[in-house]
């Protein structure tokens, strides 16, 4: 569970992920957010335990989390700098030398069709460059996860079928788990799916079962666009 003062976020939530991908659905202040930081080490629940490769994190192994498990939030945020030190930067944190970090950070923008950009301001970068730019940020770190907080939200075309292409990739190396309101990305991105409503999981299953075919009455309301 996860509360801020008064307001739960997330009650009494008792989920195993053991393969992907996997979409978050809910209607907006379900929870997917606040779940998919739970599990970046971003935050701490405020009761029960989270477990990863089964060992509970705590406190002292968030930084050992943090290392493997990589979120990208739905608003980019960057330092005043170019892309190439933008993308740089957490590897350079990390102790890799300058020229290896260097090289990685341009292979990893190339996978992303972003040659050419390396020296220029990530804050002036069009809304889909810049979301490009920020998966290259958590990709060039390999993590083992890879979480995604509506990585094509209010993309054009060009740019989410860039970023999919590259996320897909990217899964059949690692887990990744999206929360996402686009049940086409669903179908064709995703192997499994976790319904939240009102901060509690009300329905989980194949990707196409919960979508073609839900069991819960609130998954069926949610899947017609009903409140």
């Amino acid at each position: 569970s996860k509360k801020y003062g008064r307001i739960v976020a997330l009650e009494s939530l008792s989920i195993k992920i053991e393969e992907g991908p996997v979409a978050v659905l809910g209607y907006s202040g379900a929870g997917k957010t606040t779940l998919l930081k739970l599990l970046a080490g971003l935050e701490m629940p405020s009761s029960g335990t989270i477990r990863f490769k089964d060992a509970e994190v705590t406190g002292k192994s968030l930084r050992s989390l943090r290392r493997v498990v990589t979120m990208l939030f739905q608003e980019p945020v960057f330092f005043d700098r170019n892309v190439l030190e933008n993308v740089t930067y957490g590897l350079r944190i990390r102790g890799v030398r300058k020229d290896e970090a260097t090289e990685r950070a341009k292979e990893t923008l190339a996978s992303l069709r972003l040659v050419g950009y390396e020296s220029r301001k990530a804050t002036k970068l069009s809304g889909g460059e810049q979301q490009r730019v920020t998966l290259a940020r958590a990709l060039v770190l390999e993590p083992e996860v890879l979480l995604l907080d509506e990585p094509t939200s209010n993309l054009d075309l060009a740019n989410a079928r860039v970023i999919l292409e590259v996320i897909q990739e990217f899964a059949k190396k690692g887990l990744v788990i999206i929360a996402t309101h686009n049940f086409l990305h669903v179908k064709t991105l995703t192997m499994y799916a976790i319904y939240l409503e009102k901060g509690r999981v009300v329905e989980t299953g194949t990707s196409n079962d919960l979508l073609d075919n839900p069991k819960m009455e609130e998954t069926k309301r949610f899947i017609n666009g009903l409140f």
